[in-house]
């Protein structure tokens, strides 16, 4: 579910400008204004704020990508420290038991 949810955030993200392309935008429109030019869209500093946002979502998958594998790393050893905890109880009940039945043998 985590990873249907991150999909579609990252579609919506993909459809829309980003900060740095929103940047780029108003650095062209007040170019061409000066030069006395329309405005028409993707021009030269809007293209590398558009480069720079997928930078940055690319980074922050990568990141959110490796607290997963930390997490499940984490999950995966507490499971197994929980199996042990299990057994040391279990070998720890029947030796008590065996031990409370040699006392009243005797």
């Amino acid at each position: 579910m985590r990873h249907v949810t991150t999909a579609t955030v990252l579609l919506l993200l993909a459809a829309c400008d980003g900060p740095a392309e929103k940047a780029g935008e108003v650095q062209d429109r007040a170019a061409a204004n000066v030069a006395g030019v329309a405005y028409n869209g993707n021009r030269p500093a809007e293209r590398v704020g558009e480069a720079e946002d997928r930078a940055n979502r690319a980074a922050r998958e990568d990141l959110d990508a490796q607290v997963d594998r930390i997490k499940t790393e984490a999950d995966t050893q507490a499971d197994r420290l929980e199996a042990q905890a299990k057994d040391i109880r279990r070998k720890a009940q029947a030796r008590a038991d065996a031990l409370t039945r040699s006392a009243g043998t005797r």
